[in-house]
């Protein structure tokens, strides 16, 4: 059971940088985190629960990719309309056809995969910000996570 959120102006930007600074260390994985946004990266959400987020969705790349392959794992952050973007990509093992809708299912692991840890929370708590997560996979090419939040909006 989720503990309820406390929704606060957050920046994206530093809650993407402190999940990514825990990744910073590991042995054959390269990092690549880019903003292609000018100014404010706020949004409402719980910082707790975001920091959880990407640190969920980081790990679970981490986890895709094979021992013998150079890991790359990218992290976009942009403006899309009304909407901050964030775009998780890895070059791991991609998710296997049989299993794409199960990937948002409470308790869903398929444990030497690597993939669909916690993203049933994960998704829960994207859509409590009012967002969306979506991804994109192809089989020993890797996977990409999009994360959608609205963007905070400045009171006039």
């Amino acid at each position: 059971k989720m503990p309820k959120a406390n929704f606060e102006k957050i920046d994206l930007n530093q809650t993407l940088a402190t999940a990514l600074s825990l990744f910073r260390d590991l042995e054959n994985i390269q990092l690549e985190f880019k903003s292609e946004l000018e100014g404010d990266t706020y949004v409402l959400a719980d910082r707790e629960q975001m920091l959880r987020v990407f640190q969920n969705l980081l790990k679970n790349a981490v986890q895709a990719i094979p021992e013998t392959k150079k890991g790359v794992l990218k992290v976009v952050l942009k403006s899309e309309k009304n909407d901050l973007l964030v775009i998780v990509t890895d070059n791991g093992v991609g998710i296997n056809e049989s299993i794409i809708h199960k990937i948002f299912t409470p308790n869903f692991t398929t444990k030497n995969a690597g993939m669909g840890l916690g993203l049933a929370m994960v998704k829960n708590i994207i859509e409590n910000t009012g967002g969306h997560i979506w991804f994109e996979t192809k089989v020993n090419v890797g996977t990409t996570f999009f994360v959608s939040i609205p963007s905070y909006k400045h009171d006039h």
